[in-house]
């Protein structure tokens, strides 16, 4: 892999960590101890990167135009609700069914 496709990558992957930290209580508390009020700022990050992933195209994963479709709404959906009131319980709960559709391992 190339430089540039490593940090896609690794972005791509601490953007889902960030988020399913982020739905998870005790994660919660420990992602806004860290970063207090830029915790938005971090969101809003993750959901850029995790977009940036879905917006390409590619044809090496089955099914990829159907899930593409329904993370971009989850995103779009999570934005909407972030700008709308700041990181509370409904963007949590979003935010899990987002990293539920990314990772379908990821379902407690």
């Amino acid at each position: 892999m190339g430089e540039e496709t490593t940090q896609f990558a690794s972005r791509f992957a601490t953007a889902v960590s960030e988020l399913e930290q982020l739905a998870d209580d005790e994660g919660h508390a420990q992602l806004r101890h860290q970063h207090g009020a830029a915790l938005r700022d971090v969101v809003r990050d993750a959901l850029d990167a995790i977009a940036a992933v879905y917006e390409t195209g590619t044809h090496a994963v089955r099914n990829w135009p159907e899930q593409r479709r329904h993370v971009l709404s989850q995103v779009a959906a999570t934005r909407t609700a972030l700008d709308r009131r700041g990181v509370d319980g409904e963007v949590r709960a979003m935010a899990r069914a987002l990293v539920e559709l990314i990772e379908p391992s990821a379902r407690p």
